[in-house]
């Protein structure tokens, strides 16, 4: 048996996903490397895909059209730059700045597949950056940042309440207020230039759906308790930073242990034949919920989406689908209207505590802090605070953490380890039904508080509206990649000189030929938006540029008709 405990122990979560999130290649395989920026790369659609399938299933509820669940893509203008991913140079999706496009790029992408964003980026400008920087901010390589079990796994404490509360509602908020956003714009549009309105329509339902990935975990029942830990770094206890992430990574392979690692026991090949029925996640008797109101409710968690039922199903329809007709009701409903929602559902306030109050009982936690399967008929459980484990969990730190675990560190995880699940048992003995232990009830580990002690804002999240030129560099970046959606900010900000410079640029004899093509489609872009058919003193004011429309005072390019605005543009541009 030892050697199977060993793999068991070697490939259990650092920390875990809630519902499953998938990236597949175009060939159906698993995207490889798994982490970094080939996950940028390709689609977020495939088996098992439960956050994407969660949203879908909202969006239907919720009345949505269904036109917003169709693909969308976006053309990006980059660099020649390229990335290294897996020992191959790729080029970059990085958006550069419009008077220096080499190259075109396009990302297709369908909004629901951004409520699994959170699992593969630290931030929608993480996703428009191409995964190609490290947004922790401490030099480490793109790949590595990005590995869920060294880094991203150890500062996801925002995927548990109650810090993912507030996740939700700074992501629902950008959402709301970007809706309102794109209905003004369609106003000023009286109804014209419908790709604009739709495009910015599609990134406000887009930061929604990156937003529910946090209330869609608050309703797994792994993540319904304080995991310990900051979704900073140097938040974590220690004299460098090496120290900080020594106890991070440990303590998000306890919290994995708590929260369940079937979506990792269950995939190996000399397990496949075992039922790894791990709580929390697996449907067990006494894995419980309270909710804020008082309800107590069996539930599940990931890769058991189609056994979620009951008042866990109910409830999280009546958050998610508040959550997402708030957006699309301040939108100027670009895709279409809104259609009956699905009976029985009750509007709340997405944002409260009836999304985000239910904790995991005392009994479940215990529960937890083990891991359960089943061979043939028999149960069995190894203890999370068993000799071998505590011996096993550092090496998984070192190995699979990537950090260097000190024998002084090992001793004060053993001791925390043997603090935290004794004093677990003693309470869920006392009071099976209370919520003690999910409420920071276990207190610390290794120094580390309960996530609700921690309230500073992460460093790597998006930045606050307006995004566009002259902002922040994540700003511009979710500017240059939106850029049709951002056509208002783009207007107030190029010149009859920028348009010109872009026209120069087009003809450069000394760029490439795809550069040539590039600066052509950059330039063809963006002086469709500014064309005036005629003359400065005489025009066809029945086909006012979009940019007439936004704009009190846009720069204008004059060209003798006849034609459509885009074929004018390029024969301005590429002549």
């Amino acid at each position: 048996m030892s050697s199977r405990l060993l793999a068991v122990f070697t490939l259990v979560p650092l920390s875990a996903f809630a519902w499953d999130s998938v990236c597949f290649e175009p060939n159906g395989r698993a995207c490889t490397p798994f982490a970094g920026p080939q996950t940028a790369r390709h689609r977020w659609i495939g088996p098992s895909d439960e956050h994407r399938q969660l949203f879908e299933q909202t969006r239907e509820q919720a009345g949505l059209p269904a036109s917003v669940s169709m693909p969308t893509t976006l053309t990006v203008f980059t660099s020649s730059s390229s990335v290294a991913i897996g020992g191959v140079m790729m080029p970059t999706l990085q958006p550069t700045a419009f008077e220096q496009a080499t190259r075109e790029r396009t990302r297709t992408f369908t909004i629901a597949e951004f409520s699994q964003l959170p699992d593969f980026s630290y931030a929608l400008w993480d996703w428009a950056s191409g995964h190609e920087t490290c947004p922790l901010n401490d030099g480490t390589d793109a790949t590595l940042c990005h590995d869920f079990a060294s880094h991203m796994g150890p500062v996801n404490s925002n995927h548990f309440v109650p810090q993912s509360q507030r996740a939700y509602a700074r992501a629902h908020a950008l959402a709301v207020a970007r809706a309102t956003e794109c209905k003004s714009l369609g106003d000023a549009l009286d109804g014209g230039f419908t790709e604009v309105t739709r495009a910015c329509e599609t990134e406000a339902l887009a930061l929604e759906a990156m937003g529910q990935h946090f209330l869609q975990d608050a309703w797994s029942m792994g993540h319904m308790w304080e995991r310990w830990g900051s979704s900073n770094l140097e938040e974590f206890p220690g004299a460098t930073t090496e120290e900080k992430r020594d106890r991070a990574v440990l303590t998000a392979l306890v919290s994995g242990f708590v929260h369940g690692a079937r979506g990792v026991l269950q995939a190996l090949p000399t397990w496949t034949t075992y039922d790894v029925n791990d709580a929390l996640c697996a449907p067990w008797d006494d894995v419980r919920f309270v909710a804020k109101d008082g309800l107590v409710s069996n539930a599940v968690g990931d890769l058991y989406l189609a056994q979620m039922t009951g008042p866990q199903r109910q409830r999280f329809f009546d958050c998610a689908t508040s959550g997402l007709l708030q957006v699309y009701s301040a939108t100027g409903k670009a895709h279409g209207a809104l259609g009956v929602p699905a009976s029985g559902l009750s509007s709340v306030d997405p944002t409260s505590d009836f999304c985000f109050g239910q904790r995991a009982t005392n009994e479940s936690i215990v529960r937890g802090m083990a891991i359960q399967l089943r061979v043939a008929t028999i149960q069995t459980s190894i203890p999370l605070d068993a000799r071998f484990a505590s011996w096993m969990v550092p090496q998984v730190a070192r190995a699979s953490g990537k950090v260097p675990v000190s024998k002084k560190t090992k001793n004060g995880f053993r001791l925390s380890l043997e603090r935290v699940t004794t004093l677990a048992r003693l309470t869920a003995k006392d009071e099976p039904l209370g919520t003690t232990l999910a409420e920071g009830g276990m207190g610390e580990f290794m120094g580390v508080a309960p996530n609700g002690g921690y309230t500073t804002a992460s460093v790597y999240e998006d930045p606050p509206l307006p995004w566009g030129p002259g902002g922040s560099p994540r700003a511009v970046t979710l500017a240059q990649v939106f850029h049709v959606a951002h056509a208002k900010e783009w207007c107030a900000a190029t010149t009859v000189t920028h348009l010109d410079t872009l026209k120069a640029r087009a003809s450069d004899g000394r760029l490439d030929a795809q550069a040539r093509a590039t600066a052509c489609s950059v330039c063809t872009e963006l002086v469709s938006r500014h064309l005036r058919v005629g003359t400065s003193t005489s025009w066809d004011t029945s086909t006012e540029p979009l940019c007439q429309g936004l704009n009190s005072s846009p720069a204008y390019v004059y060209v003798p008709g006849p034609g459509t605005p885009r074929a004018l543009a390029q024969q301005w541009c590429c002549p």
